[in-house]
This record gives C-alpha cells, structure tokens and sequence, in this order.
C-alpha cells in the first residue's frame, strides 16, 4: 500500500442494500443490480459520532476519557423510485395486487426494524474501488418530495449495528499493486 501519497476523492458511487444475514457476502455478491439501490443523486455521506465521557480532577485537568457510546450513519439519496428499496426505509410490508396491476407497500403498523448490509462503492480515477460496509437499518425514515421541475429523491439515513467485533463500519480502499521487477 502507498500510505505517502494522499488521495484527492471526487465523484460519487453506487449503493447496494441487501437483507443481512449473519454474514458479509463476497463484493461480487453484494455490488450485483438487483441490490443497487437506485441512481445516486446527491452524493452519500458517513457520520462518525463518539460520545466521550471526561475524567477531571478538582481543578478542572481531564486525567482520562473513555468513549461510552458510538453511532455511525450512512446517508445516500437516490432518484429512483423502487418500492422494493424504500420498504427497506420504513416497517413495511410490500405485495403485488395482480388484478389491479399495482405493487401496494404499506407502512407502518410493525414495530421492530429489519437489518441491511449496506456498501457504497466509489470507483477512483485509476479504477480501483474504495468500498464502505455496515450492517444497519434506517432509522430516521424519509421524505418524497414531488416538484414541478426536479426529479423526485429520497435519502435515507442509516444507523450502523454493531457487529460481533465491535465494528460499526469498514472502509477499504483499492490501490494498484507496485510493479515487480
């Protein structure tokens, strides 16, 4: 790996979401079409937030802190409309009515929230791929907003769950191996 050069990132990705279970898939699993998302628009983001707890003597000087609780959430908008993916949004249960030729989700009404393992992948300039996963589910619901001159969008915020290790998210980032001689 090439830890002296510092990467400029720029550009978007595409997110997967699949149902979780027990076990993170190889990437050729996860980054197939039927788990994307939906087109990206508006880029994703990744929140990291510690909450530190301080130890201070009398006078004010901290002698140590100690972190008590960690989230970590992934945004990703998307301009498609897939009833399939905003289900993964919200408690919801998702069925076709044939003879209406309608897919009908209805929302809410449940009380507990399914898991997703989650990937955003960003392809760099020199075609390696910088991949983030986490198990999580969405926590925050969602907004569709219909306007007369713009695309319809959704964004999604999922909350990490952590895993068995204690990790909340992985990053991974491709780099072209050094030539031998």
């Amino acid at each position: 790996m090439n830890n002296d050069n510092e990467e400029i990132v720029l550009g978007s990705g595409d997110f997967y979401a699949t149902e979780y279970s027990n076990t993170i898939p190889d990437d050729a699993t996860i980054e197939v079409d039927a788990n994307n998302f939906g087109h990206t628009k508006g880029g994703a983001s990744i929140e990291y937030k510690p909450t530190v707890y301080e130890a201070t003597d009398d006078s004010n000087k901290v002698l140590k802190r100690i972190i008590t609780k960690e989230e970590c959430t992934l945004k990703c908008g998307t301009m498609s409309i897939n009833f399939t993916n905003i289900a993964k949004m919200a408690p919801s249960t998702l069925s076709d009515d044939n003879t209406k030729h309608e897919k009908v989700l209805k929302i809410g009404g449940k009380t507990t929230l399914d898991n997703y393992l989650l990937r955003f992948v960003h392809t760099k300039d020199d075609d390696t791929k910088l991949r983030v996963t986490m198990i999580g589910n969405a926590t925050s619901g969602f907004t569709f907003q219909f306007n007369p001159d713009k695309e319809t969008t959704l964004e999604p915020t999922f909350s990490a769950l952590s895993q068995d290790d204690g990790t909340l998210i992985e990053f991974r980032d491709g780099y072209v191996a050094a030539a031998t001689n």
